[in-house]
């Protein structure tokens, strides 16, 4: 029996489990929801007064509840809906209703209402100041009061649908005090308060009568706040508890009270069989168990230190205080008070002399003869006992703290053998012979000649706790091995199923059954079905159990000041359920959203956390959880006791589907929930779409380098191919160059001054004449192969031209050549013969139809950075002058400027060199032309 703590409130009125396996608990402060873990309050914003009363559930699974001031709630979508405010009809009364598919009976002081649950219109159906009903298949039992002059008529009816018929009238000039019908299994009963206590009528449903029946003695005074009928037993809520009876021949039998000091409003029973009891004034009991009952030792100040079994149900207890205490189950029968205040260690029952050997923990021990209670001082004859064991008629084994001794006419004489000297743990005797524990290893012992034998596993000394017998076997609760099996003089490991690392503390057997006490609770093992059962804190055994008894019919669990009674049978043990797994929510990057079945999230949504509970009493305790995600895990991954959540970050993209399963402790088979899918989108450079995409774009990369490379080496190869033409042209044009600079007049000139030289017998200038012109041919041919010369190469060559030229014009040339110092002639390159032909210009049409002084001036210079100015300057006729004495035919540009402009534009466009020309016409002060002057501009 539990009182749950951290309740909401301590007064409570109704408790019903829902389909959902939620406790609903309806309070003074309000309505609450139990899951297993937590309490939820649920309550509406019009809501009047915080109490709510009367839980029923309806057809459709809503929980319906209401409260004094007449307004009728439901819930719907786990919020508290207001369905109708009907204070109107219940006057500030608290009225009973009942729920029927299509309609609410709403039972007021003004009468009796139905109400469509659809159009919430109300109909009239009975009219009276209805105090009390009940129902019974479709028909409503109604106690009703009438004023009649000064009478009160106390009258029930039965409503039949919408027909009302009497059943039972009672005068009285007073009002009958606390008038309730209610419904036990097929029966309907009346009970009121009168002068003389509570009465009870019986209603036959079928024949419409009335019988006044016994009220039994205990309910006779009592306020009763509810009755139920739970497994054709008939149950009375009180004030002082619940009182349990049979109903037969209309006769009400007590068997038995719960809670005897609690004021008991409503009991609920859940899918495990847990008994909820609500209170008014001390919160709300749970009873695991109502078949392990409880009992307190009636002396305050004693504890339990010893126990043992008589015969039958009975037992006795020993305490810290020298008492025996005699029981017969729950019911203490006597107590023997031993000569001081001893602190009794052990007992033992004789039951062929039918004593028991009291052990004191000091040097003394007694005999108690239960035939006429004689406590017989024993000295230190049993003192400190360990264990004792009976071995025959005449012979008892007793070990103590340092030895074993055997007894010969134990009650009687003095005369021992000892056994062993050693630490004695525990004994027994199985099959003629005597087993011993000791603290250093197990001993079988023959009753005859007490030779003993040690027992070893393995080769090693057994270290044996505890032990018992069975029909056929010894069962050994080992330090190091676990439980052992001894039969047939085979020792094994036994393999019964109990948890792993569990400490054994007592053994004891009940024919072909094991009882075996941990700290974990209490285990049951039958040896032929080889079938286990347990008792733990779900039982209502929340206890570590290290000693107790075996009786008849029931089993004794004792603590120091209290034991249990566990009665024997398929009834002690529950068989345990699991509720439905339930999703309550779904957190996704830490954000609440809907709960559904899929889910599909962007990549980067892909924080998951699933909460989740299964409903019952302390579930959280005592239900474990496990989850697989079908594509990350081949086997279920547990989840820690206590825990209702499970995480998963930073999921990858896919699909997954999420599993969970829950299940009892105490069971074997788990419940699933409903899978959910998760598809985590695959970011847009992981799709296939993208990978096209990108393998296009590749190809097309590809395509367009391969073309561009494609193109540049057709770019490169119509480059070459304008190169070869350019430098086929520019060879072309070195050539015309060449040619107009070798022309017959300047090559007939030339000769003839060498053959005048050379009649007029001057050797010397003809000599020198002809190496000029010689040089100056070699000059021409050679540069002629080269684009480009130094600006030196191309200066001495115009100066040997003009040396040769002067002697033509008879020595009256008068030239210059001007060269910038800041001008590195020998690296600086220039197109080959570039300057001559404009300098030839100069000379022959400037020049030549002048008389006396003529002057050529050549200039070169820096004018910016990396750019070379050449000046070609005369002061001859000019150029319009030039063009009026021409002949006729010779009216175009000289030959070898044209070549030259052909290779400049050459140069510019296809070489990329930026070489510009200007001709610019010189004049006098009187505007006369006064010759003309060629600028070369071009890159160094």
């Amino acid at each position: 029996m539990a009182n749950i703590s951290n309740l909401p409130d301590v007064e409570f009125y109704d408790v019903i489990e829902d389909q959902k396996n939620y406790i609903w608990l309806a309070a003074n402060k309000g309505l609450y929801r139990y899951d297993g873990k937590s309490y939820q309050r649920f309550s509406h914003p019009n809501q009047k007064g915080n109490s709510l009363f009367q839980l029923k559930e309806d057809h459709e699974g809503r929980l319906w509840c209401n409260n004094v001031y007449g307004q009728l709630f439901y819930i719907e979508n786990n919020r508290l809906t207001l369905f109708l405010d009907a204070s109107h009809l219940v006057k500030g009364q608290l009225s009973p209703y009942t729920i029927s598919e299509n309609h609410i009976r709403l039972f007021t002081i003004t009468g009796v209402y139905d109400i469509d649950k659809t159009t919430k219109k109300i109909n009239k159906i009975f009219a009276g100041m209805c105090i009390s009903n009940t129902n019974l298949n479709d028909d409503s039992y109604v106690f009703a009061i009438n004023n009649e002059g000064l009478l009160k008529k106390h009258r029930v009816y039965k409503i039949e649908a919408t027909k009302s018929k009497k059943i039972l009238e009672i005068e009285s000039l007073k009002l009958i005090q606390s008038p309730k019908l209610f419904t036990l299994k097929n029966d309907v009963f009346l009970t009121h308060k009168s002068e003389d206590g509570n009465v009870i009528y019986l209603i036959n449903t079928i024949t419409d009568t009335v019988r006044k029946l016994q009220t039994p003695s205990q309910l006779k005074n009592e306020i009763i706040y509810n009755y139920l009928n739970i497994n054709n037993e008939y149950w009375f809520l009180t004030t002082s508890g619940v009182l349990i009876y049979e109903f037969e021949n209309e006769t009400f039998r007590f068997k038995k009270q719960f809670f005897s000091l609690e004021s008991i409003t409503d009991v609920e029973i859940d899918f495990n069989n847990n008994h909820w009891f609500t209170t008014l004034d001390n919160g709300v009991f749970v009873s695991p168990n109502l078949n392990i009952r409880h009992v307190e030792l009636k002396i305050p100040k004693s504890k339990i230190t010893a126990s043992c079994t008589l015969q039958g149900n009975q037992f006795v207890l020993g305490t810290n205080d020298g008492k025996l205490l005699f029981y017969n189950q729950s019911n203490c029968i006597k107590i023997l008070q031993l000569p001081g205040h001893k602190i009794i260690g052990n007992l033992f029952y004789d039951d062929q002399q039918q004593q028991v050997i009291v052990s004191i923990n000091a040097s003394e021990s007694f005999v108690v003869n239960l035939k006429n209670d004689k406590i017989t001082d024993a000295i230190n004859k049993f003192s400190v006992a360990k264990t004792i064991s009976k071995l025959n008629d005449t012979l008892l084994f007793y070990g103590n703290y340092k030895e074993g001794i055997v007894y010969n006419n134990p009650y009687n004489s003095i005369e021992k053998n000892i056994l062993r000297s050693s630490r004695v743990k525990t004994s027994v005797v199985h099959n003629d012979k005597l087993f011993v524990s000791y603290i250093d290893g197990l001993f079988q012992y023959n009753l005859n000649t007490f030779s003993s034998e040690e027992i070893q596993f393995q080769g090693h000394s057994l270290l044996v706790n505890t032990m018992s017998t069975s029909n056929t076997a010894i069962w050994l609760a080992t330090q190091h091995n676990g439980l052992m099996k001894f039969e047939n003089n085979n020792l094994k490991q036994s393999s019964i199923g109990l948890p792993e690392d569990l400490l054994i503390n007592t053994i004891k057997s009940d024919g072909d059954v094991l009882w075996i006490s941990t700290d974990s609770g209490l285990f049951q093992y039958n040896t032929v079905t080889k079938a286990l059962k347990s008792l733990n804190a779900q039982d209502g055994l929340n206890m570590a159990v290290n000693d107790f008894l075996v009786l008849k019919d029931a089993i004794i669990v004792y603590l120091p000041q209290s034991f249990y009674i566990l009665p024997k049978g398929e009834s002690l043990f529950k068989k345990f359920k699991t509720s439905k797994i339930k999703i309550e929510a779904v957190h996704i990057n830490d954000r609440d959203t809907v709960v559904q079945s899929y889910y599909k999230l962007p990549y980067h949504l892909n924080k998951i956390a699933l909460q989740f509970n299964s409903n019952g009493f302390q579930t959280n305790k005592h239900v474990t959880y496990q989850y697989r995600v079908q594509q990350l895990d081949t086997t279920w991954q547990n989840i820690p006791l206590n825990t209702h959540v499970v995480n998963f970050n930073s999921l990858a993209s896919g699909t997954y589907i999420v599993e969970l399963k829950a299940k009892n402790v105490s069971t074997k088979n788990a419940v699933f929930s409903s899978p959910i899918t998760f598809v985590i989108i695959k970011p847009f450079w992981e799709t296939y779409w993208f990978y096209s995409l990108i393998l296009l774009v590749i190809i097309g990369l590809i395509w367009l380098y391969f073309r561009w490379r494609l193109k540049q080496k057709e770019e490169q190869r119509i480059t070459e191919i304008d190169k070869i033409l350019t430098d086929k042209k520019i060879t072309n044009l070195r050539l015309e160059n060449l040619r107009s600079q070798m022309n017959p007049h300047f090559i007939f000139n030339a000769l003839n001054s060498i053959q005048d030289y050379i009649i007029s017998n001057e050797k010397e200038l003809a000599s020198s004449y002809l190496v000029k012109f010689s040089r100056l041919i070699r000059m021409y041919l050679d540069y002629s192969q080269q684009n480009e010369i130094t600006l030196q190469q191309e200066l001495n060559a115009l100066k040997l031209y003009l040396e040769l030229e002067k002697v033509r014009f008879e020595e009256e040339l008068e030239y210059s050549i001007k060269t910038d110092e800041r001008l590195k002639t020998n690296q600086i390159k220039v197109p080959s013969l570039f300057i001559q032909p404009y300098v030839e210009n100069a000379l022959k049409h400037g020049l030549l139809h002048k008389s006396g002084d003529r002057r050529l001036i050549v200039e070169t210079k820096i004018i910016q950075p990396n750019k070379l100015q050449i000046t070609i300057e005369d002061n001859g006729i000019g150029r319009e002058q030039s063009e009026k004495i021409k002949r006729p035919n010779l009216q175009h540009k000289p030959f070898a400027t044209k070549a030259n402009e052909e290779r400049v534009h050459l140069y510019k466009n296809k070489l990329k060199r930026d070489i510009t020309i200007e001709v610019e016409d010189l004049k006098n002060k009187n505007q006369k032309s006064s010759g003309t002057k060629v600028i070369i501009t071009l890159p160094i």
